[in-house]
């Protein structure tokens, strides 16, 4: 197998790219990441520089991971200041670092794409493997999957990768009218406390 860093997910046919990811996760498909790649949300001058990874296989794309050097730590929705911070303290960089996830997006889904037919274990080992390996020859300080299912933590910690564990709170409109309507359902003093 043959793994490729390219600059551009656009570097990639959209229907091998589409093919690994599906219908059900809108934020992976090719359209979307070229989209925010070619309106510039997405560049070396808003410290997300794309260096996506595809692994061919024969020389058909078999597996893949959207992957960024990002120079800060803005539009992941992770925030791991103290992490830069500490680094800072004891004189390391933090930044750059490596990143794999969908920019701007906090949405969990699959960052190791899988073609059809793959085995899923053996493409995510190499995927993990590569990306590790790469971070490594170019001096950065650390590799990030981020929003993952928690089937996928189980093959990244597996392959090396340490788990950082994080706490997020979901609202979810309970066909509600109006705050009001969500306010009353809590208790006296969570309502006081909310409307303070």
């Amino acid at each position: 197998m043959n793994a490729v860093f390219v600059n551009r997910v656009t570097d990639i046919e959209t229907n091998d790219w589409n093919n690994l990811t599906g219908a059900q996760h809108p934020f992976l498909r090719h359209e979307f990441l070229a989209a925010l790649e070619n309106s510039g949300c997405v560049s070396t001058a808003t410290g997300w520089k794309p260096c996506h990874l595809a692994l061919y296989d024969q020389g058909q794309l078999c597996g893949a991971l959207p992957l960024y050097h990002k120079t800060h730590s803005w539009g992941e929705f992770v925030f791991d200041w103290a992490w830069s911070d500490a680094y800072q303290r004891h004189g390391l960089n933090y930044y750059p670092k490596l990143v794999a996830a969908v920019p701007f997006t906090p949405a969990t889904s699959p960052r190791c794409l899988i073609g059809p037919g793959q085995n899923p274990d053996e493409i995510h080992r190499i995927l993990i493997a590569a990306t590790l390996e790469y971070a490594k020859e170019r001096d950065l300080s650390s590799m990030h999957l981020l929003f993952m299912p928690h089937e996928d933590t189980k093959l990244a910690t597996a392959g090396g990768m340490l788990l950082r564990k994080d706490c997020q709170f979901h609202w979810q409109n309970r066909d509600y009218r109006c705050f009001d309507d969500f306010l009353d359902t809590l208790s006296s003093n969570k309502r006081k406390k909310i409307r303070r």
